[in-house]
């Protein structure tokens, strides 16, 4: 990978931000073969096209970028940074379902467990379940959006067969945060905010 690169990526739905589960898997390539995945997104970016920065540890600034990706690999801690570039014309958009994520999970209390991935990665799945469980355990004030702000995986998850998210705790509205379980095994965490409107 060179030193920065740009991506074109797609708006989901009738979004006009980039989620962040379609920037975490753009940036797959960078951190396939890595282990101890830290994905933060520190602001929303109304844009399609991003830049992503391999940085080095003395240069990491992270009040200048809108999402970081740390990892370790064999060589040491692997640091990405993403800056949001203008948007295109006429950005591509592509449908998700979260319905059909959310309409076969099986919901108790404070838990949701997905049994088969039907084609959508695990973050996309992790993001549309734990929005959904966040609305049934906590009661933000409305209107207002859940946002997607961290994501920490043990390894990467390119398949699954079963999924369970279960809430732990939360600070406020601010720092919401659920265990990731991946075919009966831990896998990491999830952290969501409430963006009040």
């Amino acid at each position: 990978m060179d030193d920065a690169c740009e991506l074109t990526l797609c708006f989901l739905g009738q979004r006009d931000y980039l989620q962040g589960t379609t920037l975490f898997d753009a940036l797959e390539p960078w951190y396939a073969g890595g282990f101890d995945i830290r994905f933060k997104l520190a602001r929303m970016m109304k844009t399609d096209r991003v830049e992503v920065e391999e940085v080095s540890d003395g240069k990491f600034e992270a009040a200048r970028y809108a999402a970081t990706l740390l990892w370790r690999a064999a060589s040491g801690e692997r640091q990405l940074g993403v800056v949001p570039l203008p948007p295109s014309t006429k950005p591509e958009r592509m449908p998700f379902d979260e319905e059909a994520i959310t309409g076969r999970a099986q919901w108790e209390r404070q838990q949701v467990t997905l049994v088969g991935q039907a084609g959508e990665s695990l973050v996309r799945c992790v993001v549309a379940l734990n929005k959904a469980l966040l609305f049934r355990v906590l009661s933000p004030p409305l209107p207002g959006q859940w946002l997607f702000t961290r994501l920490e995986l043990r390894r990467p998850v390119p398949t699954f067969d079963r999924l369970q998210l279960t809430y732990k705790n939360s600070v406020g509205m601010a720092a919401v945060s659920t265990a990731i379980e991946v075919d009966q095994a831990s896998a990491g965490s999830v952290m969501f905010s409430w963006l009040k409107r």
